[in-house]
């Protein structure tokens, strides 16, 4: 069978499952890098009208601004539900979203949506500076600073549709992987991680996530953001995709690597 994907860049995927739309961790907002520590930024609302023309369902993995922030917006525009933690849930309500629009997950939760059975894992984020998880504090309306989204848990799902099963990989390590036919994971990891997690995963697909400069307007191509610091020359470099499909294939030899283009809608069989 094959599953419509839509990637939307930064970490944002849209599925659509029969007649279900879900999002997961959509974010077409385009903050100045400035902003990660100073001034306010309001959701893009014409990029997200463009962009998102129906939702049912919106699964946040955490309430970083990059995988929250226009959530809200397109839960009131499109009477999606929210699914999340307790300070996406909470800031959700904050910025308007109705109650019964709003999901409180729990790590290793299993629930429905229709036909679309959703699995909880929960998930490690590395230690960003000046973003310390935690719960809200005071009372938030937007424009909001970026450092107020704050993260206190952090997820990963497993969508199970038709007997497919497709991974939406959060975490930094390869603990709790499953078994699944479409795996989306993180572009910066080593040899090593790839090796441990699609001998577990299996997958027939791999989608790399979070792998672009989410400070770079959407009228711009999509260019690489940079990898973490590293104890080699150049210290700092791109991300580098074709890397990665190296080590992916290297793992696992016959597995599809896809990199999509942002906003184009693929047919993925799996």
């Amino acid at each position: 069978m094959s599953i419509s994907i839509r990637w939307l860049g930064n970490a944002g995927f849209e599925f659509r499952f029969g007649q279900q739309t879900l999002l997961v961790d959509p974010f077409l907002t385009r903050p100045l890098q400035q902003n990660v520590y100073f001034g306010r930024v309001a959701p893009d609302k014409e990029a997200i009208h463009e962009h998102i023309h129906d939702c049912d369902h919106i699964l946040v993995s955490h309430g970083h601004f990059d995988h929250f922030m226009d959530a809200p917006e397109i839960a009131r525009q499109s009477g999606a539900v929210i699914h999340g933690s307790p300070n996406t849930c909470d800031l959700a309500k904050a910025l308007g979203v109705p109650d019964e629009q709003i999901h409180l997950l729990q790590h290793h939760e299993s629930f429905y949506l229709g036909d679309i059975e959703i699995q909880v894992f929960p998930a490690d984020h590395p230690w960003i500076p000046g973003y310390t998880p935690g719960r809200l504090n005071g009372h938030k309306s937007s424009p909001m600073r970026l450092r107020e989204y704050c993260m206190d848990e952090c997820f990963s799902y497993l969508i199970i549709y038709q007997g497919k099963r497709l991974l939406v990989w959060s975490i930094i390590s390869t603990e709790r992987s499953v078994p699944a036919d479409l795996l989306i994971c993180r572009a910066v990891s080593g040899r090593h991680w790839y090796d441990r997690i699609m001998e577990t995963v299996q997958p027939k697909a791999v989608i790399p996530s979070h792998w672009d400069d989410m400070f770079r307007p959407l009228s711009e191509t999509v260019q690489p953001f940079f990898s973490p610091p590293r104890l080699a020359w150049p210290p700092v470099k791109r991300i580098d995709l074709k890397e990665f499909e190296r080590q992916v294939i290297k793992a696992k030899l016959g597995c599809q690597v896809m990199v999509p283009e942002r906003f184009r809608q693929y047919e993925v069989e799996l």
